[in-house]
């Protein structure tokens, strides 16, 4: 049945496929977005269950570029740089794989970080809401009452990567963000200048 399905799906459409064990990226990679080259970013949400799979950056669907473009934007939207969306990214690729999970994966988590309403992070949609979840992240969302990176560690930028992202989400798995800052330093140098401030 997935290969019948080759137009982006609706979040409601999500939830069906969901439903009907559409769940792997292998099936959903013929169902992805169109591209956000034009910064028409979505709210789309792709439901899968979490996974410790290697992480490659050659190998990213539509969907993880997409995220991890938005991301991008949404740092320089803040006039943040590099190291600002170094961490923004590994957190995202380890708490989401870079997807924006709809369903609760962790207790009652959801989105690119992982976001907990019972943590102070926003409501359930606050939390799936891409923008507010970076702006929560960052500490910029007035949504949020869970320290983010700027009021937890104003001077991230001489922090070691991951240590910071630590520093924001408490994880029980510290050690899995430095795995990924090579990974989402490769994805800063290539797609940062193709991307535009994000502000709205």
């Amino acid at each position: 049945m997935a290969d019948t399905l080759t137009s982006p799906l609706s979040r409601r459409r999500l939830f069906v496929a969901g439903a009907l064990g559409l769940a792997s990226v292998a099936s959903l990679s013929t169902i992805a977005p169109a591209s956000a080259a034009d910064e028409d970013w979505t709210e789309e949400f792709l439901t899968r269950s979490e996974t410790r799979e290697g992480f490659v950056v050659d190998d990213m669907d539509d969907w993880q570029i997409e995220n991890a473009k938005f991301l991008i934007a949404a740092v320089k939207g803040h006039d943040l740089g590099k190291d600002a969306a170094t961490i923004v990214l590994i957190t995202a690729i380890v708490e989401a794989w870079l997807y924006n999970y709809e369903p609760a994966v962790d207790a009652d988590s959801g989105g690119l970080f992982q976001q907990r309403p019972s943590m102070g992070w926003g409501t359930y949609d606050e939390v799936r809401h891409k923008k507010r979840a970076v702006d929560a992240f960052l500490g910029l969302g007035d949504h949020s009452s869970a320290p983010g990176l700027l009021q937890a560690i104003p001077d991230y930028d001489d922090w070691e990567p991951g240590a910071a992202a630590q520093a924001v989400q408490a994880s029980a798995h510290p050690e899995r963000y430095a795995e990924q800052v090579a990974a989402a330093q490769l994805i800063w140098e290539r797609y940062a200048d193709d991307v535009e401030p994000y502000t709205d």
